[in-house]
């Protein structure tokens, strides 16, 4: 139904136990059921035996999970099939490289253990002061040496053998070894640390450095060896045997998500009770695949209920974006309207009437563009700064950034449309006559501002009225009858303020103002209490409140035309002022292009959100989650035409 969420039905499966697995395995392929709890009444009536090992798949899920992330990736060229758990077991079990992959692993972790000691030493020698001393001398049980470096490496070397006794030093150009008692290293460590230095502890060694290096040398180029080797033999693995392991994985994962469900089934004897809810387009799919699994062997009942179902959004395609607006605010309970057709429809008119500039709407759909492209389609080296994508990308992910591009567009294409009305390119006008001038024409555009929020709150009331009456609440419904009279009451009333019309007989406009405010006051006194008197100052403030709409493409238009203004008049001066003045029109435009995308898209939803939606929309529903999850390297049981979009 439009502007209404997916009907839901509350529906019980019998199933014999014979047919547990397929039907679990189907259940979840298909998606469409939100598995709930069976009530206390149902449950009491079934003795609960479970006979699923639990522990099996959990131990097998583990292992996988284990190699997979020992594995390199490869993306698989064909799904795999595992038909029920027995197969799935059958295929774990003829993977045998579980303990080769591991002592790969390890060996290679050693590997590169050993290459950095290895490289931390080679580069700790290469920055020694020069020294034909036996590096033995250096570490004994007697004597710790160590390398300092940093800053005040001059006032160390004078200063350090009166602050630590018996510390030897050999000076270099840049680095200095201290050889100091092993008794001495605490103290050692804190002088050089009062004096913030670098200090890095020398190893036992042998012989010259030269020596040394070339042993280290050696050893990291055996090591290098080694490492290679084993990567190439882990990638071999790899490259056979990934599809099949990240296969697995995932099957084994589904079938976890299958045992956690199974705790809100019931177990009789012979049979399992399941319940949930449904979306009632997808009940005869459901029946369908229950029918061929089982072989018509099933029940399945609706389950009567005061219970307020899930929340399932349906809209179509072109709209369905503007549910992310729609969730930002609150998820519409299911029995009440959902606005995402409506925000659809507005919102682009609000964003694009307050640009009402045919460049500034040009440079927001060609960016929207760009950044759709740049989005599908990233480049291998990006010249946006890191800090600067860093930052954006910690405020908000791809996905919203495409929703809000996608969503910016029509508004965009909207202010094109009303810049060629009001002849406004950047602020400039071109030679033609404009339909409609922004400034000559403002006392029309604040009335139209006017009537826009009159149709707005008035709609919002009809909208509270037809839901409250559709969910039998008919005192709230008559409620917002009394508030969409006293709204009329106030709107023609102030209309004969503004004519300067009289207040009294014989205008018979302002004598039905008084029987609508009165009238309305009185219905919603009694159906909704004497304090909600207090709320009859923001209905008028709501309905006004659409007049920023013009406030803010006023805004827009004169501050381009200032910038506009200041650049034309700083041509016919010296050519400093003429560079001076196409910067201000460069900077100024570019601020006032930041201020028409922000302020336009801020305000247009709040509007929406504050004016409008407070009149019919509650909001905090409990959306549907039917039990269900991608499948990306393993084949669904259910045919391609019975899938559900999700």
């Amino acid at each position: 139904m439009l502007l209404k969420p997916a009907r839901m039905s509350r529906e019980r499966i019998i199933i014999s136990k014979e047919h547990r697995q397929p039907v679990i395995t189907a259940l979840h392929d298909l998606g469409v059921m939100q598995i709930e709890q069976l009530p206390e009444n149902v449950a009491e009536m079934l003795n609960k035996s479970d006979d699923l090992d639990y522990r099996q798949i959990s131990d097998y899920d583990q292992k996988f999970r284990s190699l997979e992330s020992m594995l390199y990736k490869y993306e698989p060229k064909d799904k795999y099939s595992m038909e029920d758990t027995a197969e799935l077991i059958k295929k774990a079990d003829s993977v045998t490289i579980t303990e080769r992959v591991a002592q790969i692993t390890r060996e290679m972790a050693s590997a590169e253990a050993e290459l950095k000691e290895l490289r931390d030493t080679m580069n700790l020698l290469k920055r020694m002061p020069h020294t034909r001393h036996d590096l033995a001398i250096f570490g004994t049980d007697k004597i710790a040496s160590f390398l300092v470096e940093g800053r005040d490496l001059q006032k160390f070397n004078s200063e350090a053998h009166k602050e630590i006794k018996e510390c030897v030093i050999l000076k270099g150009e840049y680095s200095t070894i201290a050889s100091i008692s092993r008794d001495s290293e605490k103290e050692f460590g804190n002088y050089v640390r009062s004096m913030k230095l670098s200090v890095e502890a020398i190893p036992k060694m042998s012989g010259p450095v030269s020596a040394n290096e070339k042993l280290i040398e050696s050893k990291i180029s055996e090591s290098e060896s080694k490492y290679e080797a084993l990567k190439s033999e882990l990638t071999n693995i790899s490259e056979i045997h990934y599809p099949l392991v990240s296969a697995i994985r995932e099957q084994l994962d589904l079938e976890m998500e299958k045992l956690d469900v199974v705790s809100k089934f019931g177990f009789g004897i012979n049979v399992i009770a399941i319940e949930g809810w449904v979306p009632e387009e997808d009940l005869h799919r459901l029946r369908s695949a229950l029918k061929r699994i089982t072989n018509d062997g099933f029940i399945m009942e609706k389950i009567h209920t005061k219970e307020l179902p899930p929340t399932k959004l349906s809209n179509p395609v072109t709209t369905r974006l503007f549910e992310f607006f729609i969730r930002f605010y609150s998820l519409p309970k299911s029995d009440e309207f959902d606005p995402t057709l409506i925000f659809a429809v507005v919102f682009p008119i609000f964003f694009g009437f307050m640009i009402g500039d045919v460049g500034y709407g040009a440079v927001m759909l060609l960016g929207s563009i760009w950044l759709l492209h740049r989005i599908r389609h990233p480049p291998k080296k990006s010249h946006i700064p890191k800090p600067i994508s860093k930052f954006v990308n910690t405020i908000i992910s791809n996905n919203g950034l495409t929703v809000l591009a996608k969503s910016i567009m029509p508004g965009a294409v909207i202010a094109i449309f009303l810049g060629v009305i009001f002849n406004e390119y950047f602020g400039f006008q071109l030679p033609y006559t404009a339909i409609f001038n922004v400034e000559t024409g403002l006392p029309t555009l604040l009335l139209v501002s006017g009537w826009i929020g009159v149709a707005m709150v008035s709609f919002g009331f009809v909208l509270g009225f037809l839901n409250n009456l559709a969910i039998g609440h008919k005192k709230h419904a008559v409620g917002r009858i009394g508030w969409l009279m006293a709204a009329w009451g106030i709107v023609i009333f102030g209309l004969a303020v503004l004519h300067k019309q009289p207040l009294w007989f014989p205008n018979y406009s302002v004598v039905l103002a008084y029987f609508l405010l009165i009238g309305g006051i009185i219905m919603f006194l009694v159906t909704e209490g004497f304090e909600s008197l207090m709320e009859l100052p923001s209905l008028i403030s709501h309905i006004l409140s659409y007049t920023r709409l013009i406030g803010i493409l006023l805004a827009s238009v004169i501050l381009a035309q200032v910038i506009d203004f200041i650049f034309m008049h700083s041509l016919t001066h010296s050519i400093p002022l003429a560079i001076l003045g196409i910067v201000i029109l460069i900077v100024g435009q570019l601020f006032n292009i930041a201020i028409a995308l922000f302020e336009p898209g801020i305000q247009g939803a709040r509007l929406i959100y504050v004016e409008f939606f407070s009149k019919f929309f509650s909001g905090n529903g409990r959306e549907f989650r039917p039990f269900a999850s991608r499948r990306q390297r393993t084949v669904s049981t259910v045919k391609d035409e019975q899938l559900i979009q999700r």
